[in-house]
């Protein structure tokens, strides 16, 4: 056998015992090392595509044990109910205790969207800590498939609502990407979760904690601070305002001289919550519902919040819209930082599951 040496003599001492053992064989990872040996012919240093089909076809067989699986379509099932009763709830009960003026058109399939969202987080962090094994491109891939799994149903059953209700039907294609980027990024942070502890109930501790944070806790720390982001600033007299449709102030002039006033920078503590699922599907999907709906700025209220005192009282410092440099969307700065997060977890969980098989405490 290539690789192996001839023994002459089949009786002799040790022929029947192997040259040599692999140490730690299966207990981290067996798939990369299998893959780091080049096969006859090729180099996978200068075939990348051979290197990204071998991950996609590991990522496609850990996807499919989910998609054979009825409990993987159960769970969607409950999250989509879930997001749909939470949607229905929420704007039945504002309508009773007087919210709106009017019957909200459509509120039922913003909402609705938005609670999707939520539900891609917490599902996909659950898949992701189930399966836990193998590496951060299988993992990201195997997420992002099942994320398209869970986008389809979910949109579909979305878009039947909005055809019912009423609701901008763009808002599902936003909505489907969102749903398949959260259930990528949190199954990360549930594999990650996963990698950091030997026992299963130390690990699904840290990723309730994690994702507790990232969908209820940021939104409460930061409505927390907003009294601390009032303070006076020096503003002056608007002229030739331009506003666009939703009212939004978003070209004018300055003149006279400068006078204090009290304003709120809600934009040094409007990125804390831009992690949150909810307020990050809505700052992308906000603008696409209509300006006089009183369920759109629920949405977009994020956005708002991180443009900061600029929206509502031009003029600050003297500077015209002019000099105002754009703001950054809220949707990039919470997806940065849950990718942030979850490369952090991940790279500890995996670096503490090699610690443990380098000890022979596989786990």
């Amino acid at each position: 056998m290539a690789g192996v040496p001839d023994h002459p003599g089949g009786s002799a001492p040790g022929w029947n015992e192997p040259e040599y053992e692999v140490i730690g064989g299966g207990i981290i990872d067996d798939q990369g090392r299998r893959d780091e040996v080049p096969r006859a012919g090729s180099d996978s240093r200068t075939h990348p595509g051979a290197h990204f089909a071998t991950t996609a076809d590991e990522a496609w067989r850990n996807t499919r044990k989910s998609l054979t699986s009825w409990r993987f379509w159960l769970a969607c099932a409950l999250g989509i109910a879930l997001a749909w009763g939470m949607a229905a709830a929420l704007i039945f009960w504002g309508e009773d205790n007087g919210w709106f003026e009017t019957e909200i058109a459509g509120g039922v399939f913003l909402m609705m969207a938005a609670f999707l969202a939520l539900a891609a987080a917490v599902l996909g962090a659950a898949w992701g800590f189930r399966h836990s094994k193998g590496s951060i491109p299988v993992l990201l891939l195997s997420g992002a498939m099942r994320g398209v799994a869970l986008a389809a149903t979910a949109c579909g059953a979305l878009l039947v609502v909005g055809f019912n209700v009423g609701g901008p039907m763009a808002l599902a294609g936003g909505a489907a990407v969102v749903i398949v980027l959260e259930v990528a990024l949190f199954g990360l942070i549930g594999a990650g979760s996963r990698r950091c502890f030997a026992k299963i109930a130390a690990g699904v501790a840290l990723v309730v904690v994690l994702v507790a944070f990232l969908c209820i806790g940021n939104v409460a720390v930061t409505l927390l601070l907003i009294p601390a982001t009032a303070g006076t600033a020096q503003v002056s007299v608007p002229v030739n305002v331009e506003r666009d449709d939703s009212g939004r102030v978003i070209a004018y002039e300055c003149v006279g001289s400068l006078r204090p006033v009290e304003v709120a920078h809600t934009d040094r503590i409007a990125w804390l919550a831009s992690s949150n699922p909810v307020l990050l599907l809505g700052s992308v999907g906000g603008e696409l519902a209509a300006p006089d709906n009183p369920v759109g700025w629920m949405l977009s209220g994020l956005q708002w919040a991180a443009d900061g005192p600029s929206r509502e009282v031009p003029c600050l410092g003297g500077e015209s819209s002019a000099g105002l440099p754009p703001s950054m969307p809220v949707a990039l700065t919470g997806l940065a930082l849950q990718g942030l997060l979850a490369g952090l977890v991940l790279v500890v969980g995996r670096w503490l599951a090699a610690r443990r098989a380098a000890a022979g405490h596989p786990g």
